[in-house]
């Protein structure tokens, strides 16, 4: 056999462990919550937050015969971002055809297997997107692929969907396409905004080689993508396209976030109040963007465009005035890229693990800490302060690897490490 040969055989075989990772893990996503869909065993009211879910049955268009309706309105019950409404009013489209053309009875329930086999794939082309971008390191896309926090609340939103699509603005990126981005960035944006990190990326990338085409083009290309898909909605119900936009963009202060871990852990000790944290969020954001765009302009070698977004991300979710457990979907790939640290990755997602599960768990079933509760502290409230401490952790170990030049993936003709 030909050297040539033989490694299209390994990388025909390492693509197949992938896909068999990718699967496994959407497996364990499906019997985790299996109890929730039997009904007499009630498992929705007994623990609630382990079969909450956006994607419920009602979301599909039971009773939807029409592609047209809700298509560009938000879906059926015109209460989705509007690509994902877009997706799911061709669902049930499909679906209500496939059961008028076979003669089956078909239930809700398969209205919402239909949503979560798409969401699987979503997660499968995560992990191919991750492959191709960690270069000969493939096995950081195989670590990757059996990520817990995936498993453990990946399929109860969207935000796969932007994920997939941030991942694919930042390939496109590093392909020399920066119009395939912004395009991609557009899609992204349309279910949540989180993926426009890529476009500030972009032009921080812009400005470290003064040269602005690529921003231009890439800025260009997402408002018209965004628009194509959103402009229908905002013409024929407004309204209600700006109280999505707003609920897309707003998040109220929840246990999780920075600002009442403070209250909770360090203002009973230091008295010092931060209010509510809203009048701090902006001004912490902006320096947290300057911050940036002063790592990547000073770092001896340039960096990579995945270590600016992750920053950029981090530092958001680090300040944003919640840090839910979806945040850290959104964090996966661009981690595991930035680090290629499997060991530090698997302690990563312990810890959002256990971080979890007192999030699911009532407050009863928690583990008795007599060393914090004398302070007046939960096991909640310690797994809080930990995450935060491991992404503050992730962030200075990244900003440490561009002062050292040391490159996230294969980014590019100049990405050689």
């Amino acid at each position: 056999m030909s050297l040539e040969g033989a490694r299209n055989r390994s990388g025909g075989n390492a693509g197949l462990v992938l896909l068999g990772l990718g699967l496994y893990t959407v497996m364990m996503a499906y019997l985790l919550r299996i109890p929730c869909r039997v009904p007499d065993w009630h498992m929705a009211e007994q623990v609630p937050q382990l079969c909450a879910t956006v994607i419920g049955t009602g979301d599909l268009g039971v009773h939807s015969t029409d592609v047209a309706n809700g298509f560009f309105t938000g879906g059926p019950t015109g209460d989705q971002p509007v690509l994902v409404g877009m997706i799911t009013t061709i669902i049930g489209w499909f679906a209500s055809n496939l059961s008028s053309l076979m003669g089956l009875d078909v239930g809700q329930g398969f209205y919402l297997d239909l949503s979560l086999v798409l969401l699987a794939l979503v997660w499968l082309a995560i992990v191919a997107v991750v492959s191709s971008l960690s270069g000969n390191r493939r096995t950081d896309a195989l670590v990757m692929a059996l990520a817990p926090v995936i498993v453990l609340v990946g399929f109860q939103s969207w935000d796969l969907w932007a994920v997939l699509f941030m991942m694919l603005a930042l390939l496109g990126y590093v392909r020399g396409n920066p119009a395939l981005a912004g395009i991609m960035v557009g899609f992204g944006a349309s279910v949540a905004f989180f993926p426009v990190v890529v476009l500030v990326a972009i032009l921080i990338m812009a400005a470290r080689h003064r040269f602005l085409k690529d921003i231009v083009s890439a800025l260009l290309c997402a408002v018209i993508a965004w628009a194509l898909i959103n402009g229908t909605y905002m013409i024929t119900s407004w309204d209600r396209w700006r109280a999505q936009f707003g609920d897309m963009v707003r998040s109220d202060t929840e246990r999780s976030s920075l600002w009442n871990v403070w209250t909770s852990v360090v203002e009973p000790r230091t008295g010092t109040s931060l209010g509510d944290g809203g009048q701090y969020v902006l001004l912490s954001m902006v320096l947290g963007l300057v911050f940036v765009l002063l790592v990547a302009l000073l770092s001896k070698r340039e960096p990579s465009v995945v270590q600016v977004t992750f920053l950029l991300l981090a530092l958001y979710i680090l300040l944003a005035k919640e840090y839910s457990l979806n945040y850290v979907v959104w964090l996966v790939p661009l981690v595991i890229l930035c680090r290629r640290n499997w060991i530090e990755f698997g302690l990563w997602q312990v810890v959002e693990m256990l971080y979890w599960a007192t999030v699911v768990l009532p407050s009863s079933a928690w583990p008795t800490l007599p060393w914090i509760e004398e302070f007046g502290w939960s096991a909640q409230d310690l797994l809080a302060v930990v995450r935060y401490l491991f992404l503050i952790y992730l962030v200075v170990a990244v900003v440490v690897d561009m002062f050292r030049g040391r490159k996230a993936a294969a980014l590019g003709a100049s990405a050689v490490q």
